[in-house]
């Protein structure tokens, strides 16, 4: 499968111009789906994409627990700057564009994951595209200063950082994993603003920084206290 020709496939389905912007939206879909697969799944993955592609799904790290599409789409939002509706439809060009050039090997990775992703693998349709203009109607956000990010994180326990990213890691309880992100989800949803979540051994990690600017700003700040409320409550 040719990288560009791939590029072209999913530009078209979500309506990007030029085919290069589908770039980004195909890198994290492809690998928050490989993070979701068993080692043989993800490389019979790699083997059908363009050699960048393949590499990146590649090496990436399976998550330590299961999840469901909430938190994917959150991560692709929050990966590509946009609103989780939006990261829908783009998951959607993206794995029908596979659909379609690979029909056996999107079966095959489809299967391997919840119920909920059956739909992402359906063309996103034929109306417009889900768009920014919420995001353009809210404030523009303001950029910290290295000493107001000190100032910010010594009001935010457990957190760490600098004007890049800001980033806590917590252990959460078993059987509290899906309720906690489903209420972070709605904090980020009231906010049209993310957080990055990674599972790792030793936790789950929090990342927050604005990805448009790639620095910390105010909204940041107040992500991280809507969350440590949370994780305080839980």
């Amino acid at each position: 499968m040719a990288h560009r020709e791939l590029l072209e496939a999913i530009a078209e389905r979500a309506g990007l111009d030029p085919p290069d912007t589908a770039r980004r939206p195909a890198e994290s879909v492809l690998v928050g789906v490989a993070r979701r697969l068993d080692g043989p799944s993800r490389a019979a993955l790699g083997s059908t994409l363009p050699s960048h592609l393949a590499t990146l799904v590649g090496e990436s790290a399976p998550l330590r627990r299961d999840q469901g599409r909430t938190p994917f789409l959150q991560t692709v939002a929050s990966e590509l700057d946009t609103t989780p509706e939006r990261a829908r439809f783009l998951a959607q060009a993206v794995l029908a564009a596979l659909a379609d050039r690979d029909a056996p090997t999107a079966e095959a990775v489809r299967s391997q994951l919840p119920d909920d992703f059956a739909e992402l693998f359906a063309a996103p349709g034929d109306g417009p595209p889900p768009d920014r203009a919420a995001t353009a109607a809210l404030p523009e956000p303001t950029d910290l200063t290295a000493d107001e990010v000190a100032a910010a994180l010594a009001s935010l326990p457990g957190w760490t950082g600098d004007v890049r990213a800001l980033e806590r890691t917590v252990d959460l309880p078993p059987g509290i994993g899906e309720e906690f992100r489903n209420r972070i989800a709605r904090e980020e949803q009231a906010m049209n603003h993310h957080a990055v979540v990674e599972d790792r051994p030793d936790g789950t990690v929090f990342r927050v920084w604005t990805h448009a600017r790639g620095v910390v700003t105010d909204l940041d700040v107040e992500l991280a206290r809507r969350i440590s409320a949370i994780i305080e409550e839980s």
